[in-house]
């Protein structure tokens, strides 16, 4: 009859939901296991009572091969038993591998404990559920029965005296007694003597699948007699008969019958390994998310079969040492009710400390049998801090609450942090307790001096990056609590600082990287050229000079894009307009600058300006989107010449979306760079340009320095273009 030794891991089922932070959408998915662990084995006869292996090991290993756990008794080994969705294997090894040879003894349960036992298994872990792994571990041992009967007088055996049977596990081609002992000692090899009829065990070395015996004894009429042989392709777990029958017969005297017992008793007994502390609640499900009503309390009781000594809620002792520590967390109460049963209340209070709508509470828990950890999901009106996402060329954000009591109003008010007033987006109900909304970018309109309507942002009720906001849930007018927003971002405009020495600006028409241009500086290099002057950003900047010749003004200028020289014409061509991908919408740009602007010293055309007035410089930035760039070409004459402040239609390349622009008069105060603020404003509030060309910043010492209009002695430093958002 085969019966089985079977003890339990006990595991039960685990919906661990995800979690990221505050929300549940991204922790990583658990699930159960129960591994039922059999061990075979073969014995006589059955005992009973219970039995537990002395030594035992119990691995469990990655996919990959990592060890992930390990346990050295049945008492270590925690239940339920959760792991991560994945694959896995399971390795259980049990009984001393030391007792490589021994009688059988005569006492069962020595026998059980002498035994070992092995077995590995891999199995799949899925998320939120319970795997049942049947894990089989097969005695490691070899059993050998010899058979060596003189009872029978008719039976050669009894004339047979000083009989001396010896088996071994060994790889032999022995023919002789003093041979076979030769070669136990060269491969230390397990061994026993017998003198009748008796049982063994062995463990076979590695590698080794044979049992080779030697016989030896005094025949009483025939003397001395030897035989040696083998057992070959044994089998671990197996039984094996020997039975030694002496005979007559010329071919060796001896007859050796070997019989293999597929017959295996087997004894079984059931263990339950010892459960883990838990907590549970009459209306907590620990296996799903608990929906937490606003103002109520939830009452947990946490109960162990062994005394408990502490329990933990995120990492801070409210029981320890077997006492309840008193207000060590706000909102929660303990209550011992036994010395293995704590009661747990966590009131409005607690609740109301935790921001955010998802929470994973986590327990730790620790009885004299070891460590435990325990999680459990709630959900409560909250806003969903990680849904919070933002739009920063749209200037907009978009908010999820989730509300668990009925609501006539759900709205999420937000301000730029240091403002006073708030701004407010309604939340509309997105099923399942969930409301979500956006909120809208806050524009001013008005006209430019060209009389086109231009919109300014109100960055303080609209959402820029590079700021920090407050917002808060407010659900029929109660108010939650206040959340931070960060909005950061840190693109550069490049080469904009300057220190590149080898931009096409100083001169190098053919230069492999051409974002920034000069007119004319081919000719005339101190138009623009790599300058330096106190306050600026890093070891350069560049500086723009006027000049004159024949009574032809040249402005010094810079700006975004390339300049070709037309040698037959003896006229040049500025190519405005750069790619530029915006991660962000900006409110302005600045610069460093310093400069020095005189009165009007050349009038090509007398109509734009008049000879003797201030003169004025320029600098613009323009948000374009457009499929060429725009042309504008000097020499005798100027055509082409354009300004963004002519409307959003202003060049036929393509759409302007928006521009600041200053005209710079005087002479700086001061001897030093400064920091000048451009504003930008839009023509359209929401298109974010994806053409081929979408940035032009542009500078030049005379406004009018495209009609050759402007004072010849202007000078100008840049440095260090840069958004504000």
């Amino acid at each position: 009859m085969n019966k089985i030794f079977r003890y339990m891991l006990m595991a039960g089922v685990a919906l661990m939901a995800a979690a990221c932070e505050q929300d549940l959408a991204g922790s990583q998915a658990e699930g159960g296991v129960n591994l039922d662990i059999n061990l075979k084995a073969e014995t006589r006869a059955v005992n009973g009572g219970e039995f537990t292996p002395e030594t035992l090991k119990v691995r469990i290993y990655r996919e990959d091969g990592s060890l992930i756990r390990r346990y050295t008794s049945m008492e270590e080994i925690p239940t339920p038993l959760y792991l991560v969705e994945g694959n896995y294997s399971v390795l259980v090894e049990a009984g001393d591998k030391k007792n490589v040879a021994f009688v059988d003894p005569a006492d069962e349960a020595v026998l059980q404990q002498k035994l070992c036992y092995r077995g590995e298994q891999p199995f799949a872990i899925s998320a939120h559920a319970t795997t049942n792994i049947a894990v089989n571990c097969p005695t490691l041992n070899t059993k050998a029965t010899i058979n060596f009967d003189t009872t029978n007088s008719q039976n050669e055996n009894a004339l047979l005296s000083n009989v001396k049977i010896q088996l071994a596990a060994m790889t032999s081609t022995a023919t002789t007694v003093a041979d076979f002992e030769a070669d136990v000692v060269a491969q230390e090899a397990p061994t026993l003597s017998f003198g009748g009829t008796t049982t063994s065990y062995f463990l076979l070395p590695e590698e080794v699948t044979t049992l080779v015996w030697a016989f030896s004894a005094d025949h009483a009429e025939d003397g001395s007699i030897e035989k040696v042989g083998a057992i070959t392709h044994v089998e671990a777990g197996k039984g094996y008969k020997l039975s030694f029958v002496y005979s007559k017969s010329p071919e060796g005297l001896m007859t050796i019958q070997v019989l293999v017992d597929d017959d295996m008793d087997e004894f079984d007994n059931n263990f339950d390994f010892k459960p883990q502390p838990e907590i549970t609640g009459a209306s907590v499900n620990t296996s799903a998310v608990n929906v937490y009503q606003s103002g109520s309390s939830v009452t947990l009781v946490c109960e162990s079969i062994n005394d408990l000594q502490s329990l933990t809620l995120g990492g801070v002792a409210f029981f320890s040492e077997g006492a309840v520590v008193a207000g060590a967390i706000p909102g929660l109460e303990a209550t011992m009710l036994e010395a293995t049963k704590v009661q747990i209340t966590l009131g409005a209070a607690y609740f109301a400390s935790l921001a955010g709508a998802y929470q994973t509470l986590e327990f730790g828990m620790t009885d004299t049998g070891g460590d435990y950890t325990q999680k459990l999901q709630f959900v409560k009106t909250g806003l969903v801090s990680t849904a919070t996402t933002c739009n920063l060329w749209a200037n907009t954000a978009s908010f999820e609450a989730v509300v668990t009591d009925a609501a006539q109003s759900v709205v999420v008010r937000y301000r730029k942090q240091g403002a006073s007033e708030w701004a407010e987006t309604t939340l509309s109900a997105a099923g399942d307790m969930t409301y979500k909304g956006t909120s809208s970018a806050v524009w001013q309109e008005s006209q430019n001096r060209n009389g086109h309507t231009i919109y300014t942002p109100n960055t303080s009720k609209s959402i820029f990056a590079n700021s920090t906001y407050e917002y808060q849930l407010v659900v029929d007018g109660v108010a939650g609590d206040v959340a931070t927003l960060s909005t950061t971002t840190t693109q550069t405009i490049p080469y904009a600082t300057f220190e590149d020495t080898a931009l096409s600006c100083w001169g190098t028409s053919n230069n492999p990287s051409p974002y920034w241009g000069s007119g004319n500086n081919t000719f005339t290099k101190n138009l623009c050229k790599q300058g330096s002057m106190a306050g600026q950003q890093g070891s350069y900047c560049a500086k723009l000079t006027a000049s004159e010749t024949l009574g032809m003004l040249a402005s010094g200028n810079l700006f975004t894009g390339s300049f070709v020289f037309n040698l037959s014409s003896q006229t040049g061509t500025v190519k405005f307009g750069v790619k530029y991908n915006y991660e962000a919408r900006p409110s302005a740009i600045k610069v460093r600058m310093w400069h020095k602007i005189g009165n009007v010293t050349t009038t090509k055309y007398a109509d734009l300006i008049k000879s003797g007035d201030p003169d004025q410089a320029s600098v613009q930035v323009v948000v374009i989107d457009w499929d060429s760039q725009h042309e504008v070409t000097s020499g005798s004459s100027a055509s082409g010449v354009w300004s963004p402040e002519n409307g959003e239609d202003a060049v036929s390349a393509g759409k302007i979306v928006g521009y600041g622009i200053i005209y710079p008069e005087g002479t700086t105060s001061g001897d030093e760079m400064i920091d000048t603020e451009i504003p930008i404003v839009w023509y359209d509030t929401t298109k974010k340009p994806s053409g081929n060309y979408t940035l032009i910043i542009s500078a030049a010492t005379s406004r009018y320095g495209d009609y050759m209009n402007g004072c010849n002695t202007n000078e100008m430093y840049l440095d260090d273009f840069r958004w504000v958002y």
